[in-house]
């Protein structure tokens, strides 16, 4: 089979709110997998890396192009001029027989017939040259267990097996069944639920006896999101669009927030002493307004400032509830403090408690509302009346980030008190509750209140639903399967083309080992986990459409970590977008797991609560990717991300457009690349960040990270840095920060071949816990980390030293060099968000900065 990459052109039709897959050309817009074991790095060898072409350091390990293949996506079944000519062929319709010879004329009417040709075939004469093709004509095809192909059913080199969806029909493969319109009838007021139904929807409501249709599995409503794992119950869908169970608040209703502009503002929570209340504008500090509060407390006078100060080598900015006017708070008075630029929630100090917000608990943003005071793990208050409507609801579920903004859960309810309006859950929510945090609820008949939500009772099986169109003009569809709609496992050379393969409860597509298996041009959506799962070697997915997964886009594994032998799994020219519908934390558009060199190269990523691109192992590929409008429901997040281990190293984060990325949520920012928690030895090399809320790139006093030959224009800072793991890392057997024990995870011996040659300065780190803790030492800080020939424009600062672990962090970098601190790039139309640098930029007067190829970025033609 040919392996270069033929010319196809790869986009879809945005749509705000939905997020339609799989449609129409058109513009683009413009605008414990949690952390701990989501890093890995560069390693000190990463700048040995030889010179390519393309102005930049090589691709690395494995780096090739095999991950394309002449597919010829015009070629007819007779092969045509445009691709590949296949030695056999066999057709599947879903009006066809599987009684017949399978031929164009008389088709087979399901793939497993068609598998067993195929079989028949390479019994009797082998496969032929070009291997065998099976085209799948136009339709549904309606599916109730997975399609298995086993290492049985794999092709060879140049003769690969191949499943194609017919040139000109969608093929489409369903974990669904799909609802006859005559069978939804208009609910009227002589319904028993008639009552529950919100006056808006009174008259728009059809519903359906789904159990006198003889559909009875449902599912089950499942605890999930951040640590919490789990297959999807029944969902509803219409023209391919996931509906939204009835809920509240509205996914699209939103307040406007306060902020420090405001010329009065009121404070929240329950703080002692009491600074709630009414906040006026009397001044400005720091370039910001500066407030007093209306009234007394306890008699004296409270201030609210922002202030910026330098200590001990750093810089500083913060806000402060204090008696003072101005600078930083001293004398025995309570105060609190906020280190961020925005207003948000403070924490107590000096003899204070509690945490005064500007968050108005009972505010409408983005759809969530806030707890309004956390009374314990399982309990809390809120504002307003409106659980009140929900006296009768047999299910309630609540969907919020209970105690950190990285960290969601979808919880039911066990008991509602209207009287004291609080909210008590059977358990704890992951880290507990925190006043303030936001949630939504849903699962709820009375919530229906716009086209597009449902709800299904499950004592009677009567689905109700408030349709978007006439619900005879479209196709309703519940999904049913709880496995894999397609499965390869131990397969080698097996192609999916062309296919949509969509709704299903778990996962859409599953590759288990084997090798030189490829999903090219498919559709995957509307998956209620993952989108497709691949490991094995050489295994991947080129120029697919990847979106509203309830989980994560693709999870990459595979490879040999302890031999440093890589995998060559690969995500390429693919577009995932409106992933991690269900849940919301840690489950990005690509996930690639703790193995050994994967890639995920020239995609577009976009529309998501949490991050891009999550990564563990070694000698992994990150390049050429475009990511924007991620990490939009949390803080504390990167777009790409990664974390707490010393020895992922070997990976390579370069040539990324990452842009336009900011959170609707309070918190510690979102950011760009975020290296968090020590993580050691990633090369972060020629990207571009731009309009990152946050810090371009957060380094979180991890050793040998290379950054280098970077642009940072108008984001929160170019580099946020500390030295954490002074006062982090620890000893303790089983800990996740004991980084030295981490060493040895996966079979590693870390100071032994091939590892000791592959990463010198990692081999170097003593195997003794008592050197590396000698405050003598500097083991625990940055060592060898590198911030050179970088170019910020427009940034609220350039470089930033957090004092987390203590300050001096920049003292132990091994470089920080010919960085251009704020300089127009000279971008060729920013407007156009054309990124390129101009002949004449300032970038090119830095000694050693390569030319960033930013035309290469993203899905190519």
């Amino acid at each position: 089979m040919k392996k270069e990459a033929m010319k196809l052109v790869v986009a879809c039709l945005f749509l705000a709110g939905l997020g339609a897959c799989g449609g129409s050309i058109g513009s683009l817009p413009d605008a414990s997998d949690a952390g701990q074991d989501a890093g890995q790095d560069a390693g000190p060898d990463a700048g040995d890396y030889p010179t390519g072409d393309d102005g930049g350091p090589d691709a690395g390990p494995d780096a090739g192009d095999g991950d394309a293949y002449d597919a010829g996506t015009d070629a007819g079944p007779d092969g045509g001029d445009a691709g590949p000519v296949y030695g056999a062929e066999f057709f599947v319709d879903t009006g066809g027989d599987d009684d017949g010879p399978g031929t164009e004329q008389e088709p087979f009417a399901s793939v497993e017939r068609a598998r067993q040709a195929v079989a028949e075939l390479k019994g009797s004469t082998g496969l032929p040259e070009g291997g065998v093709v099976v085209w799948l004509r136009g339709g549904i095809y309606e599916r109730t267990e997975t399609f298995h192909l086993g290492a049985e059913d794999g092709g060879a080199e140049d003769r690969p097996v191949v499943y194609r969806g017919y040139p000109g029909e969608e093929a489409r493969l369903l974990g669904a069944r799909c609802l006859d319109p005559a069978w939804f009838t208009v609910v009227d007021e002589g319904s028993a639920v008639w009552e529950r139904i919100d006056p808006l929807a009174h008259g728009q409501i059809m519903s359906v006896d789904l159990a006198g249709h003889g559909i009875s599995d449902y599912g089950q409503l499942r605890e999930r999101g951040f640590g919490a794992s789990a297959v999807a119950a029944l969902e509803l869908f219409f023209d391919a669009q996931p509906m939204p169970l009835g809920r509240w608040p509205d996914r699209d209703a939103n307040e406007p927030a306060q902020s420090h502009e405001d010329d009065i503002i009121e404070l929240y929570g329950d703080p002692v002493p009491d600074v709630t209340g009414t906040w006026q504008a009397d001044g400005t500090s720091d370039g910001v307004n500066r407030y007093s509060r209306q009234g007394l407390v306890d008699g004296m006078q409270y201030h609210l400032y922002r202030y910026n100060w330098d200590y001990d080598g750093s810089n500083y900015t913060a806000w402060f509830i204090t008696t003072q006017e101005n600078g930083y708070p001293g004398g025995a008075d309570p105060w609190w403090s906020l280190y961020n630029r925005e207003l948000g929630t403070f924490n107590p100090s000096n003899g204070a408690s509690g945490s005064p917000t500007i968050n108005d608990p009972g505010r409408i943003n983005h759809g969530f509302v806030s707890v309004a005071t956390a009374l314990s793990d399982t309990s809390f208050t809120y504002q307003g009346d409106r659980p009140e409507r929900w006296e009768q609801a047999a299910d309630p579920w609540l969907h919020g980030y209970w105690k950190h903004m990285w960290a969601d859960r979808h919880m039911p309810v066990e008991s509602i008190d209207t009287g004291s309006r609080t909210i008590t859950f059977a358990d704890v929510p992951g880290y507990g509750i925190e006043s303030g945090q936001p949630y939504y609820a849903y699962n709820l008949l009375e919530e229906i209140t716009q086209p597009g939500e449902w709800y299904l009772d499950r004592g009677d099986g009567i689905l109700y639903f408030w349709p978007p169109a006439d619900i005879a003009s479209g196709e309703t569809c519940l999904s049913v399967m709880e496995e894999p709609l397609v499965r390869l496992e131990d397969a080698a050379w097996v192609i999916l083309e062309d296919l949509t393969i969509e709704m299903s409860r778990a996962e859409l597509v599953r590759v288990d080992g084997g090798h030189d298996n490829l999903l090219f041009g498919c559709t995957l959506r509307n998956a209620g986990t993952d989108g497709a799962r691949v490991s094995g070697t050489a295994n991947g997915l080129e120029r697919c459409e990847l979106c509203q997964t309830g989980d994560r886009g693709v999870l990459l594994e595979g490879g040999d970590r302890a031999n440093l032998v890589p995998a060559g799994n690969f995500v390429n020219n693919c577009h995932l977008h409106h992933f991690g519908r269900w849940s919301w934390t840690y489950m990005p558009a690509v996930r690639i797991g703790r193995g050994c060199g994967n890639r995920v190269t020239h995609n577009l990523m976009h529309d998501a609560p949490h991050s891009a691109i999550l990564y563990a192992g070694n000698d992994n590929l990150i390049e050429y990717n475009d990511i924007h409008d991620v990490c939009r429901f949390s803080s504390d997040a990167g777009a790409v991300y990664s974390g707490r281990d010393w020895g992922w190293r070997g990976n390579l984060i370069r040539y990324n457009f990452i842009h336009h990325i900011e959170s609707w949520f309070m918190g510690y920012g979102v950011h760009g690349v975020y290296m968090d928690d020590c993580l050691s030895g990633i090369r972060v090399f020629g990207n571009v960040f731009y309009r990152v809320s946050g810090h371009a790139i957060q380094h979180g006093g991890g050793r040998d990270d290379i950054m280098e030959n970077n642009i940072m224009a108008r984001c929160g800072d170019a580099l946020s840095a500390d030295s954490r793991g002074i006062q982090a890392i620890n000893n303790t057997p089983g800990d996740s920060w004991n980084l030295l024990e981490r060493l040895t995870y996966d079979g590693v011996d870390y100071q032994a071949e091939p590892w000791a040659s592959a990463y010198p300065e990692l081999a170097a780190i003593p195997d003794d816990w008592d050197v590396i803790s000698d405050p003598e030492g500097l083991w625990l800080y940055p060592e060898g980390s590198v911030f050179s020939r970088n170019l910020g424009f427009d940034n609220a600062d350039f470089t930033r030293e957090s004092n987390y672990g203590g300050t001096g962090t920049f003292d132990k970098y091994a470089e920080m060099v010919d960085n251009i601190e704020n300089q127009d790039p000279l971008f060729v139309d920013e407007d156009k968000l054309d990124l390129s640098l101009q002949p004449d930029s300032p970038a090119y007067d830095t000694p050693g900065f390569e030319s960033i190829p930013f035309g290469q970025i993203g899905i190519q033609p």
